[in-house]
């Protein structure tokens, strides 16, 4: 758990262009071959799959799927690291703690990548991106 917002982590999200290429090099790199199933999220015009890297704890990889001009632009900054992923138990009520105290929200959908359930992202004071997932 983490501080009074009773996060658990769960994910960094980290962009690519290439999501087989991707898990082929974190795969040999890394020794990492525990691999989700990829998740194709129209809604969000992307596609992601979790790689394993301890128990609970995942690298989320996104490629961007036709037009997404705000992730291109990530990509094209050379800073693949994306975002924070925190499971919530109650992720209506840590949204509100969030903007209580600062935070930005950027906005809130339901992800195929968690059966979907709730998941909303906000931006820090500093715009770090924090992504929350309803457990």
């Amino acid at each position: 758990m983490i501080s009074k917002y009773n996060l658990v982590f769960h994910h960094i999200g980290c962009l690519t262009q290439d999501m087989e290429e991707s898990k082929r090099i974190y795969a040999v790199a890394m020794g990492l071959e525990a691999v989700s199933e990829t998740f194709n999220i129209s809604s969000q015009c992307v596609k992601v799959c979790f790689i394993t890297l301890a128990n609970g704890t995942f690298l989320e990889l996104i490629e961007p799927v036709g037009e997404n001009p705000s992730l291109q632009k990530i990509l094209k900054s050379k800073n693949p690291f994306y975002h924070l992923g925190f499971l919530t138990d109650d992720i209506d009520a840590t949204i509100e703690r969030m903007l209580n105290d600062g935070c930005y929200l950027v906005n809130t959908v339901y992800s195929e990548a968690y059966n979907n359930k709730k998941c909303a992202f906000i931006y820090t004071g500093e715009m770090h991106l924090i992504e929350l997932i309803q457990k």
